[in-house]
């Protein structure tokens, strides 16, 4: 959610009875009960608007609790209905009160400024986050209320100092800021406090962050009588004389996210070299050009796809001049057989090179670029694209007719109609070769099972960066290979499960 929907939805609640009194005080109690978990001090750091309200709030709820807790005011001109300690900043120049309080408060709640920043902390508020940062050794929890102080509230851009959060507690809904890289990695844990904004108003919000909860109820179930072919088949277009690992990691993905069969349909003299890494997959040998798949090969696909429920085509492929024929007359064969698709790695390189390729009438098609694609795809710098994100997605998602999964830190997932997702799960273990293929076989599986491209996208996503959160929590940062990553699948799935029936 940005701020400026934020704005709406409080205004859209106005407009039907709820008071600003009535969200601040759901926000104080939601932060109160996040502060309180632990039982030590609170300071409590509040600003001059609602988010500082909010924090007031939550100080005045710990306080009538039996808890210990401070206020520390920033521009706050105001009575505050608190009967606790409150120290302002406008007399503490040097920050040496607000040093006291700290190295004897177990908890900081920053609810300097919230929704709307967009500008760096000026000096004063600097001074008073390099304080609270340097003391961080004593809090044992930093709460943040909807964004911490010092990041971009839409973009996630680092505005200079910052508030480092442990955790941080969105209102109504999750604030694209603390979503969004690099603001992300200053958030913590991301939770969101139900604060009475009516439900169909959050319904016309078309970006969110999915939890276990959602992602349980698209994972497909298998029935008892449930057989290869109904787990559905899917079709693997990959490989090439340079890239041969590609199909083998591919393949197993999608066999580990649950699909029934899985063909691998690669250039003929690739064949026995991917055949001697996997015996799970069947193979269709394809007719090639010195190594990489041709237009020749067509006839064989359109065969291939009389058969298959979706598929994936791309990863390892090789970029020449006849992969690039082959692309093209792909692209005619998916229109024909109305087929859901996944095009991935030179796949997607290979569009780039095909003039206004969108306009080829295709449908049903996922399109899993990482920003260097993207690049090549969309005629835009990286950096710009890194820029904007979410409306990089969503613009393009809608001119291609397809949805697009701009893969990264915070992978985004866009469909042709508007809707908008942001990744929170995943981190910087994956960052190495082959997670690309996983990802592609993971979401090609749950497009065999049945799920819309935008769902099998969404699922797929979460349950690939799932796999390597659990990878992370065992070996650190550095360390994960592909090939654990699609081991950790089937656990990764079970937990996604687990973690959503605590919830309901």
């Amino acid at each position: 959610m940005t701020s400026a929907q934020m704005r709406d939805l409080e205004q859209a609640s106005f407009k039907r009875g709820i008071t600003v009194d009535d969200l601040m005080q759901r926000a104080g109690a939601a932060v109160a009960e996040a502060a309180s978990a632990l039982g030590r001090p609170v300071l409590v750091l509040v600003g001059p608007g609602n988010n500082g309200g909010d924090g007031v709030v939550a100080a005045q709820a710990l306080h009538e609790s039996g808890l210990e807790a401070s206020l520390y005011t920033f521009k706050r001109d105001r009575e505050e209905p608190f009967a606790g300690t409150v120290f302002s900043a406008d007399e503490d120049p040097a920050r040496d009160i607000l040093r006291s309080v700290c190295s004897s408060s177990g908890v900081f709640v920053d609810a300097l400024l919230g929704t709307g920043q967009n500008r760096p902390p000026d000096e004063d508020l600097s001074s008073i986050l390099t304080v609270v940062n340097e003391s961080r050794g004593t809090a044992t929890l930093r709460i943040a209320v909807d964004v911490p102080t010092g990041i971009d509230a839409d973009s996630g851009e680092v505005l200079g100092i910052c508030f480092e959060a442990d955790r941080t507690i969105c209102m109504a809904a999750a604030k694209l800021g603390v979503v969004s890289y690099p603001g992300a990695a200053h958030a913590g844990e991301v939770t969101v406090a139900n604060i009475g904004i009516p439900e169909d108003l959050l319904e016309e919000i078309r970006v969110s962050t999915p939890e276990p909860s959602d992602i349980s109820g698209l994972l497909p179930v298998r029935d008892p009588d449930s057989n290869k072919g109904s787990s559905g088949r899917l079709e693997l277009i990959a490989g090439s004389r340079d890239f041969s690992g590609a199909p083998v990691m591919c393949s197993m993905a999608a066999y580990r996210a649950g699909a029934g069969l899985v063909e691998i349909a690669t250039p003929r003299s690739v064949h026995h070299i991917v055949a001697a890494h996997v015996v799970e997959p069947v193979f269709r040998p394809l007719a090639e050009v010195d190594g990489s798949v041709g237009s020749d090969a067509l006839d064989s696909v359109e065969d291939a796809f009389s058969k298959a429920k979706a598929c994936v085509v791309g990863p390892g492929l090789g970029l020449t001049d006849a992969t690039v024929s082959f692309m093209r007359g792909l692209l005619a064969l998916i229109k024909k057989r109305e087929i859901p698709c996944l095009i991935d790695a030179d796949g997607l390189n290979a569009l780039a090179k095909i003039d206004r390729w969108w306009e080829l009438g295709t449908n049903n098609l996922v399109l899993t670029p990482h920003p260097g694609e993207m690049s090549r795809l969309a005629g835009r710098s990286i950096r710009e694209i890194q820029q904007d994100r979410l409306s990089t997605a969503r613009e393009h998602a809608e001119k291609w007719n397809a949805t697009v999964v701009l893969k990264g830190a915070g992978t985004v997932i866009a469909s042709p109609a508007g809707e908008a997702v942001i990744n929170s799960t995943g981190g910087p273990n994956l960052a190495t070769a082959g997670t690309g293929d996983v990802l592609s076989g993971v979401i090609g599986a749950l497009l065999v099972q049945g799920l819309s491209p935008f769902h099998a996208s969404v699922c797929g996503v979460y349950l690939h960066g799932r796999a390597g959160d659990l990878l992370r929590a065992e070996i650190g940062d550095i360390g994960t290979l592909a090939s654990d990553l699609i081991d950790a699948l089937p656990e990764a799935r079970l937990s996604i499960l687990e973690q959503a029936e605590v919830t309901t």
